[in-house]
């Protein structure tokens, strides 16, 4: 099974709206200027990417799940994930299993906050002390975390949910089993997408309305990636 992650880079002018129905127009007016632009953005990429994969030529019904998660109505549709970071919006799809994306603007936040300190366990705390960057590590961790929990909805995050062992390439969650998550750093822009199961390939995409989707490139479990910051976390058991 493949999953695709694709990104495309928001300017001033707001995009084409032509494959969104006339509810979600309607609904995208009620909000204000940077959200509705914001929202059309997210909407207009999901519903290119649903056509350029599934030659759905309008974006389907979008229902909000009661764990907070947006979802298509329909049943038989792919599971997706939305992000937005900067001016960089990006969507995460997947036609079998659950998706979890997040992206992170390196030291956009600073420092973490003391409420996400409190995350993490003493196993990523050291390892985050390791590192040449403790902040870009840090926030790199975070990201992996928040598309973890985007898969369930949950936004309780502690480290007896979920704790991160990226030493051993290992995760454990207690609300999710079974998933696996790639990140990597890529100029200013972190990214990480969870899937549960586990990945077989992610396939990364660049998205402009002039040349429509192209493919960056491909990762797959066993495959090795030449940058230094990517990492691949992978389910251990549950916990006894």
């Amino acid at each position: 099974m493949a999953c695709h992650f694709a990104r495309w880079i928001m300017t001033d002018s707001e995009p084409n709206t032509h494959r969104l129905p006339a509810d979600v127009l309607a609904f995208a007016n009620t909000l204000l200027p940077k959200l509705r632009t914001r929202f059309l953005y997210g909407r207009a990429l999901l519903a290119e990417i649903m056509f350029y994969l599934y030659g759905t030529t309008k974006l389907p019904q979008v229902v909000t799940l009661p764990s907070g998660r947006p979802s298509f109505a329909a049943s038989g549709l792919p599971d997706f994930s939305l992000a937005y970071a900067g001016s960089t919006i990006g969507v995460m799809l997947s036609s079998e299993g659950k998706a979890g994306l997040d992206l992170e603007i390196l030291h956009a936040r600073g420092p973490l906050h003391q409420s996400r300190q409190s995350a993490l366990s003493t196993v990523e705390k050291t390892w985050i002390a390791m590192q040449s960057d403790p902040d870009e590590s840090a926030t790199q961790l975070e990201c992996i975390r928040q598309s973890v929990h985007k898969l369930s909805g949950q936004s309780d995050i502690t480290s007896d949910t979920l704790s991160l062992h990226p030493s051993s390439g290992r995760l454990r969650s207690s609300i999710t089993a079974n998933v696996q998550v790639m990140s990597d750093i890529e100029g200013p822009e972190i990214w990480a997408c969870a899937h549960t199961p586990a990945i077989q390939r992610l396939i990364c995409w660049n998205y402009t309305p002039s040349e429509g989707f192209t493919r960056t490139q491909t990762f797959s479990p066993q495959q090795q990636v030449d940058s230094l910051h990517f990492m691949k976390l992978t389910s251990l058991p549950p916990a006894k």
